[in-house]
């Protein structure tokens, strides 16, 4: 498989500036900000990530969808949509340990200015809209929500469409720390980890039990198994750090 060199967005800033008024969201934390936006803009394609030996145009690097800084005693809210499996996408297609689609989750670019113990809890949200060819759709509300904590940023590499929840990721610079792979199914994800300042990626995605059959991308929505193991689902992100 090429290891495509994607940059794209699966959802668009006028959705998100949707959302925000329509759950009132605030893209702020107490100290800190947050962006809908890669931390690095669009620069020299990469040899290495030419597909078919033609150029891709894009920047390297993970594919982030927002960016994030925080302090000690800060706390930063954000919400958006996820593939109901980007987690853990099913064999044979992903084996583990690369279960993770790369392009179907969400990177955060996390960069913490002090030593501190962050937590961060991510939730199920309803009524979070994306963007569907040229109209506005609204994702689902039954996310198993899961993540992974790495050290590092990625600007340089290659992207490609699996990468491992649960180690280091083979095409990135990246590094493992630690994740919660939400094995019981629960409606929300909680980690907690005591960080060094400095840059952090995390990947969040959504990983339902595993199924010995899964449902077809065309399946019946009214069914619930089609439901909520196909299609995009919304999600809420509550970042802490104490003092």
């Amino acid at each position: 498989m090429n290891k495509s060199h994607f940059k794209g967005k699966l959802s668009t800033i006028s959705a998100v500036s949707l959302l925000t008024l329509s759950l009132g969201v605030s893209l702020s934390a107490t100290a800190g900000t947050v962006m809908y936006a890669d931390p690095t803009p669009a620069g020299p394609t990469y040899p290495g990530c030419a597909i078919n030996d033609a150029p891709t145009g894009a920047d390297g690097g993970i594919s982030y969808e927002w960016t994030v800084t925080l302090g000690k005693k800060d706390s930063a809210s954000f919400v958006n949509h996820v593939g109901a499996k980007s987690f853990n996408e099913p064999p044979p297609a992903y084996e583990p340990p690369e279960t993770g689609w790369t392009h179907t989750s969400n990177w955060v670019a996390l960069e913490l200015t002090k030593h501190t113990k962050l937590r961060i809890q991510v939730d199920r949200q309803e009524g979070v809209p994306f963007t569907s060819g040229t109209s506005i759709a609204t994702a689902r509300n039954m996310l198993v929500p899961a993540l992974s904590v790495y050290k590092g940023w990625d600007d340089t590499s290659c992207e490609d469409h699996r990468y491992n929840t649960a180690g280091n990721v083979d095409w990135s610079t990246i590094q493992f720390i630690g994740n919660q792979l939400n094995t019981q199914g629960k409606s929300v994800a909680v980690y907690s980890i005591e960080l060094d300042a400095g840059k952090y990626s995390i990947a969040i995605g959504g990983s339902p039990a595993v199924l010995g059959t899964y449902p077809a991308g065309t399946c019946d929505v009214a069914d619930p198994v089609c439901y909520k193991y196909t299609g995009r689902h919304g999600y809420r992100v509550q970042m802490k750090t104490e003092g």
